[in-house]
């Protein structure tokens, strides 16, 4: 089956509305095809220059993504922040308790101590 084509120049808005197209081929006796179609006119089509909107998404999407990385950033100080401080705190924790080998406490080391002469 092959398609034919028209071409239509030089249409105008008032050229909208419904065609009826009869064909008959010599081959066919007296078979006689038709086709309905609807023909809407519209204006031409221009293409629209985004590269404003390119920019604007660009700069969007720019600073999104930097406030996502500076967010980032600040939490991951805060967490390295926190750490440091929980480290000194076990440090003064185990080194501020009393040293109880002077004291001669059960459990240190001034019980293995032999006794000083005077």
């Amino acid at each position: 089956m092959n398609n034919i084509s028209i071409l239509l120049r030089d249409v105008d808005f008032s050229d909208t509305g419904k065609y009826t197209c009869y064909v008959k081929n010599p081959k066919e006796k007296d078979l006689q095809h038709h086709a309905t179609i609807f023909l809407q006119v519209v204006d031409k089509l221009e293409e629209v220059d985004n590269t404003v909107t390119l920019i604007i998404l660009a700069v969007v999407g720019g600073v999104i993504g930097l406030l996502i990385f500076i967010l980032l950033l600040k939490k991951l100080i805060t967490f390295i922040l926190k750490k440091t401080q929980e480290k000194k705190k076990e440090c003064l924790v185990s080194s501020s308790g009393n040293d109880n080998t002077e004291n001669g406490l059960p459990g240190s080391k001034a019980e293995e101590k032999p006794p000083t002469k005077v």
